[in-house]
């Protein structure tokens, strides 16, 4: 635990790094524009949800569409932990497609590089259970697209500014007009769809 508590606070400085066998640098200090991110009540909101407090799972399920993708994973990864396989999947890729899409409205290259280590930080145990049930997950993936497509986003697309490398020269975020964030989320979602039936298609052509 203390080990993925350094990756997290690692992965959301902006600082995406090896750690086994190697120096970790410490953490930055977000400045700037960087500063005013919502990095420690997301951070805090982590915590407790890989310490598995029911309340805080309560509070994420309660309002998920105020919650950063960070905290999304946090959650797929206690539901996965406490053996609600479904409720983990949904969560898991509702929080990969919204970093992808969060992703694409930064105009810091490097950002990418950080939701996937993010992704992959929890991803483990629920892409293990999705390999051995493609039916469920054939289920859940089309349900996620639908609801963020109908769902309100309420947290600030920019906390994805922390995963790149920016955060540690700059000062001002570099990210596209807020006005083409809808349109880039339609767009991540049309992707996020093909590329799901490109794995089911590669899947069924398995012997």
């Amino acid at each position: 635990m203390r080990l993925l508590m350094l990756c997290l606070s690692l992965l959301l400085a902006g600082c995406v790094t090896e750690i086994d066998g190697k120096p970790v640098p410490p953490p930055m200090e977000p400045k700037g524009e960087f500063a005013q991110l919502p990095f420690a009540a997301t951070q805090q909101m982590m915590e407790r949800l890989l310490a598995a407090e029911d309340k805080a799972k309560q509070e994420v399920l309660a309002a998920p569409n105020q919650q950063t993708p960070p905290v999304l994973f946090a959650l797929a990864l206690l539901l996965e932990q406490q053996g609600d396989h479904q409720g983990a999947l949904f969560w898991y890729y509702t929080a990969q497609l919204r970093a992808r899409s969060d992703a694409n409205k930064s105009l810091d290259p490097t950002v990418t590089a950080g939701v996937t280590q993010l992704g992959s930080q929890f991803g483990g145990l629920i892409e293990q259970y999705a390999a051995g049930h493609p039916d469920l997950v054939r289920y859940v993936v089309p349900k996620v697209l639908r609801w963020d497509a109908k769902a309100i986003r309420q947290y600030d697309a920019r906390w994805v500014a922390l995963q790149g490398q920016d955060v540690r020269t700059k000062t001002v975020i570099a990210f596209l007009p807020e006005a083409q964030w809808p349109e880039i989320d339609r767009l991540t979602r049309e992707g996020f769809a093909r590329g799901f039936r490109r794995a089911l298609l590669k899947q069924r052509q398995q012997p």
